[in-house]
């Protein structure tokens, strides 16, 4: 069976990361209604743990399109995660947002925006 676009979408962005120094240890984690595309230590960054979400669209003309951040559900499930998972005492955490255009079946444009929940305020 072939992959949807979206299956793809987010091959190519776990790869974008993980060749960026991500180190990918969650994919897809969920707790109750919230749900995070990617949960990773970013080794470039003294092993910050970042939360990704990611957005992927179709080429309709327009560019990219609007990111969406739930600044309340992201802190909700840093805080489940961090509960469930981190023995650790001391360690930064991170908000990041990676949008993904789809151009054709092998081309895509990626735009990422590191400590996005900054511009939110």
């Amino acid at each position: 069976m072939e992959a949807t676009i979206t299956e793809k979408a987010m091959r190519g962005i776990r790869t974008y990361l993980e060749r960026r120094g991500f180190d990918v240890i969650e994919d897809g984690w969920a707790h109750g209604s919230d749900k995070i595309d990617f949960i990773a230590r970013d080794d470039e960054d003294e092993g910050t743990l970042v939360f990704i979400s990611c957005g992927i669209t179709g080429n309709s003309g327009d560019g990219f399109p609007a990111d969406k951040m739930d600044r309340e559900s992201l802190e909700r499930l840093a805080v489940a995660y961090l509960a469930e998972n981190s023995d650790e005492a001391d360690f930064m955490v991170r908000f990041d947002y990676v949008n993904m255009l789809v151009i054709s079946d092998s081309r895509a444009l990626i735009r990422h925006h590191r400590n996005a929940l900054a511009a939110l305020g």
